[in-house]
């Protein structure tokens, strides 16, 4: 078997699976809602449903993992705000604690979300 065919093979295995397992994920995800894991309105965005429409124009997008590196990055947004106010700027962050702590950071009209789930 060629690497690109085992390659093939590896990827319908995951897609298989993953399409398999994604009822549990949204169980999953409710599950973490009740436990009050996640945002309350916002668990959909971990399912790739964002909670504002994209505007039309250009975006600058920023992820941080965590809350030290949307910590580091607040500098820059209010940067990329201030000299371009034109652009859309989109945060993304990967746990609901950061995203508690950093909305209230943002400059105004910046599109903040919780980033969805990485398989």
């Amino acid at each position: 078997m060629g690497a690109s065919k085992g390659g093939q093979m590896v990827y319908m295995i995951y897609k298989a699976v993953t399409y398999g397992l994604s009822p549990l994920i949204n169980l999953h995800l409710r599950w973490r809602k009740f436990l009050l894991l996640e945002h309350p309105l916002r668990w959909p965005e971990r399912l790739g449903r964002p909670s504002h429409p994209r505007p039309p124009g250009s975006l600058i997008w920023f992820h941080a993992v965590s809350l030290g590196e949307g910590m580091c990055v607040i500098p820059v947004i209010k940067r990329c705000v201030e000299r371009r106010p034109d652009v859309t700027v989109l945060m993304t962050t990967s746990t609901a604690s950061a995203f508690e702590v950093l909305k209230n950071l943002l400059p105004c009209g910046v599109i903040y979300q919780l980033i969805h789930l990485l398989l």
